[in-house]
């Protein structure tokens, strides 16, 4: 089992244990329970909560613990299988996080809101990050990342454009994905994220269709808008796309002439230097 997968169910075994562990203390301690965030917060200057005879709303706060301890335990069997639960789970702390913040603004500051608030949007960004990492590294969509790295490849290096191939005449795909794969564990991961940014940034920022169904015209419109943006990331994101794809380009035989490159000087040159005995090695001279 690769080790982010181990993580993920240590992760979400742990969120279900301590679901269940905070039910249970909610369920037959519901008043010490409230009286101990008092005192947490006394310290704080915050004002208490007060106690409550009903338990209406401590039947329904069970239910919903519950609720999420069989979520969490279920995503810890098979965090990637099952991971279109994590925004389900995500979506019910985020809840609880964002109406105790509202009842701490508009209520009563108590710390017993700003406890959950914290607390439970911490937990909803944490199965959020999660549900990133399964999609981020996930094989299913392996083919369109091909698809989407060979649109923008295609657009940085046409085919008739500065040299007589293009990218769509070798395989500059593979050799950058490769390239990724080679770097970090999570390298094709954040190929990925790259990708989508470029796919999706389209829309967001030049309010035109994803760049993938662009015609080549408007690729060439979208990454000159990512060049000259006063957005300091997406200058830098497609510059780097660029140098690297041009960098992988350029090491091809087939474009040297087109860039005046002579691999015949430059090895004459590297074997007749102070190292010639070390490039020769290298070389295979």
């Amino acid at each position: 089992m690769p080790a982010l997968d181990r993580l993920l169910r240590l992760l979400f075994t742990t969120l279900a244990a301590a679901f269940a562990v905070t039910g249970l203390l909610f369920f037959c301690f519901p008043n010490a329970t409230v009286g101990t965030l008092n005192a947490a917060g006394r310290p704080l200057g915050f004002p208490p909560a007060p106690a409550s005879p009903l338990r209406f709303w401590l039947s329904l706060a069970v239910a919903y613990m519950m609720l999420v301890t069989l979520l969490a335990a279920a995503i810890a069997r098979d965090p990637r299988g099952r991971a279109h639960l994590m925004p389900i789970l995500a979506a019910g702390k985020a809840t609880s996080s964002l109406t105790c913040a509202g009842y701490f603004v508009a209520s009563s500051p108590a710390f017993i809101y700003l406890a959950n608030a914290l607390v439970d949007g911490t937990l909803a960004l944490t199965a959020l990050g999660a549900y990133g990492l399964v999609w981020a590294t996930g094989e299913t969509g392996a083919a369109r990342d091909r698809e989407l790295l060979k649109a923008i490849l295609d657009t940085l290096v046409p085919r008739g454009g500065a040299f007589p191939i293009g990218a769509a005449d070798t395989n500059l795909d593979e050799t950058l994905a490769r390239y990724f794969a080679r770097l970090h564990p999570l390298g094709p991961a954040g190929l990925r994220v790259l990708l989508r940014a470029i796919e999706y940034g389209t829309a967001v920022f030049e309010r035109t269709r994803p760049f993938s169904r662009l015609d080549p015209a408007a690729r060439e419109r979208a990454l000159a808008a990512w060049e000259t943006s006063r957005l300091g990331p997406r200058r830098q994101l497609v510059a780097s796309v660029k140098l690297l794809g041009l960098l992988h380009f350029y090491e091809r035989p087939e474009t040297w002439p087109g860039i005046s490159y002579d691999d015949g000087h430059l090895r004459r040159k590297l074997l007749a230097g102070p190292n010639a005995a070390a490039h020769a090695a290298r070389l295979g001279a």
